[in-house]
């Protein structure tokens, strides 16, 4: 009978527990009014067996060589479930503020894949450190002399070292004094891994503040004097087929660029957002015949319960050569409809295999995409 009701009581936790847990969008759910897009696998089916190019940008919270080559294995793994990752060596990030360029090319059928990922995290490093004194440790007391370590409750203690400490203050560093050192780092990264591209198509994999950062880039390259950065610019622009944003935040960072002048906002021109400035300025590139410009796939991956995450809304940026869709996604499971881990929420899309399965296969998936 005891062990009847051990059973019982095992039972009814159980039940307990998957009721009170939920991951609401496990599929993915594109929103309503997004477009039907293809994924990376039809880039590679339509590429004739030349590379293509993928760039990944990590977003806010700190990043190493670990993130991109785990990053490009979820990719691989999205586009084909039997791959196994090579396991190739894990070197520490740049101790030095510079961008880590993380290369490897890989194969789907005969297509070669070239990755590139850019690890920026040692550029805010150092001025990050300057926040460490607000660590949470071991309590002290902070009435006697010696280090004052404040009482803290432990989910407040995850939000302040994490989301704020590590994650918020990257999108402070960069749009203050120090973003045109970054955007220029950037500009030189990009520049880097996209040289004799060869015409390859180009499809962008941005995290969070990665988004914004790389459009930036991007946009002054496109109107930079310089005669080899406005090319490589174009050449970019042109080639670039599909950009898959997780963790969106172009819509919070875009009130930066904003005055709450309202006649100021009026005159100044639309497309004043960095997203917007770019679809500008590539629809201003030369059509010659060397900077034919594809179609462009924008897709945004948000999961609801990430509170640094945004929608794009294809209304606002949806034309003839733009296609445009919104994806919900679930990162981490909701406990008792109450809360998300909000660090996972914002920092696992690569990590949930509903994502990499929009990025390698599109919306709707094709049915003989593994």
């Amino acid at each position: 009978m005891a062990l009847f009701f051990r059973i019982l009581v095992v039972a009814a936790l159980a039940m307990f527990t998957l009721a009170s847990c939920s991951t609401l969008y496990r599929p993915p759910v594109v929103v309503y009014g997004g477009s039907a897009f293809a994924g990376l696998s039809g880039v590679l089916a339509q590429s004739a067996g030349k590379p293509v190019d993928v760039v990944l940008v990590h977003g806010m919270c700190t990043h190493d060589a670990a993130w991109a080559h785990g990053a490009i294995d979820q990719v691989m793994r999205g586009l084909d479930a039997n791959y196994r990752p090579r396991a190739p060596g894990r070197k520490a990030a740049a101790a030095a503020p510079e961008i880590e360029i993380v290369r490897r090319e890989e194969r789907v059928g005969a297509v070669p894949i070239r990755f590139s990922a850019l690890v920026w995290s040692p550029l805010t490093t150092a001025l990050k450190q300057q926040l460490a004194f607000d660590m949470t440790g071991t309590p002290t007391d902070c009435a006697a002399p010696g280090e004052c370590k404040p009482r803290r409750a432990r989910l407040n203690a995850m939000f302040k070292d994490k989301l704020l400490n590590d994650c918020l203050v990257d999108a402070v560093i960069y749009q203050g004094a120090s973003g045109p050192a970054i955007e220029q780092k950037v500009i030189a990264a990009l520049g880097k891994v996209l040289a004799d591209g060869g015409g390859a198509p180009l499809v962008l994999i941005a995290e969070s503040l990665g988004s914004k950062i790389t459009f930036d880039a991007l946009n002054a390259m496109l109107v930079s004097p310089s005669r080899e950065q406005a090319d490589a610019g174009q050449d970019a622009t042109a080639r670039l087929v599909q950009v898959f944003m997780a963790a969106n935040q172009l819509p919070l960072l875009g009130l930066a660029e904003q005055s709450i002048d309202t006649r100021a906002r009026a005159a100044r021109p639309a497309g004043a957002g960095a997203l917007e400035r770019f679809l500008e300025l590539r629809r201003a590139l030369p059509r010659a015949q060397d900077k034919r410009v594809s179609a462009l796939t924008l897709v945004a991956m948000t999961d609801p319960n990430d509170v640094l995450s945004y929608r794009l809304q294809p209304s606002r940026y949806a034309a003839p050569d733009v296609h445009v869709a919104d994806v919900l996604v679930s990162n981490k499971p909701t406990w008792f409809g109450l809360i998300e881990n909000p660090f996972g929420a914002h920092n696992d899309y690569l990590l949930n295999p509903g994502v990499t399965r929009i990025i390698a296969c599109g919306a709707p998936a094709p049915r003989d995409c593994k």
